[in-house]
């Protein structure tokens, strides 16, 4: 079990929640992250659809059952994840079977975890509406974990890659986002983005002056003006 020395305070999660994930992400590319902290491909399944939701990751990574030589568990998974965390999965991108259902999102839910992020999918759509409990997935399927795949280890670093395209393009290299065990995970309508605590001061900062450059530029659209002519006003370009 992997932990990160800093964590975010509370005030700074407070803060974190007055953004949207795409004023995180835009903030994340100008201190050159190329992914902008953004995990491709999700779908929110569940749970409030203007919410914005923030919390510290509690990381899974899940292997194909088959797979004899990775670690196991002593305990489960929900068991051991954190009250007041967002529990982010990493699945392999063959599988089709589910990594949550009502039974496991009912007793994350009781236990005061945020949310689930998967990179795989979810089922029992009803209940997981019914608990109001937000999920955020790449798909939903009718099969449960047995037989197909397993948790093997939590609170390590897990690469959030993309959904390959087909054909391949020569352009298709879009990296993967790598989660950290207590990373910022934020969620709304748009999408996931995770935040490093040791940037996470610096980008409150260029998303708060992010907002007030598209504030003004608002401002002169509605009232008329050229998009070329508001951006290079107010962006510099």
């Amino acid at each position: 079990m992997q932990e990160q020395a800093m964590r975010a305070t509370s005030q700074q999660l407070e803060r974190v929640a007055t953004f949207s994930s795409c004023e995180i992400a835009d903030a994340l590319i100008k201190l050159g992250n190329d992914t902008g902290g953004y995990l491709a491909d999700l779908q929110q399944f569940s749970g409030h659809a203007g919410q914005t939701l923030v919390g510290e990751a509690y990381t899974v990574e899940m292997v194909d059952s088959r797979d004899k030589d990775a670690p196991k568990l002593d305990q489960h998974f929900i068991d051991t994840a954190e009250p007041g965390s967002i529990v982010v999965v990493q699945t392999p991108h063959h599988a089709k079977n589910a990594s949550l259902g009502g039974l496991l999102a009912t007793a994350l839910a009781v236990k005061g975890v945020k949310g689930f992020v998967t990179s795989g999918r979810c089922r029992d759509l009803a209940e997981l509406r019914a608990l109001e409990f937000p999920v955020y997935a790449r798909g939903q399927s009718i099969l449960g974990q047995s037989p197909f795949t397993r948790p093997s280890r939590v609170q390590v670093p897990i690469p959030f890659k993309p959904v390959p395209t087909y054909p391949a393009s020569k352009y298709d290299d879009f990296p993967a986002t790598t989660v950290h065990p207590r990373d910022v995970v934020l969620a709304d309508l748009d999408g996931v983005v995770v935040i490093r605590p040791d940037v996470l001061e610096r980008v409150l900062e260029l998303a708060e002056r992010g907002r007030e450059v598209d504030e003004r530029s608002m401002k002169d659209l509605k009232a008329g003006a050229g998009v070329k002519e508001t951006f290079r006003k107010h962006r510099g370009s």
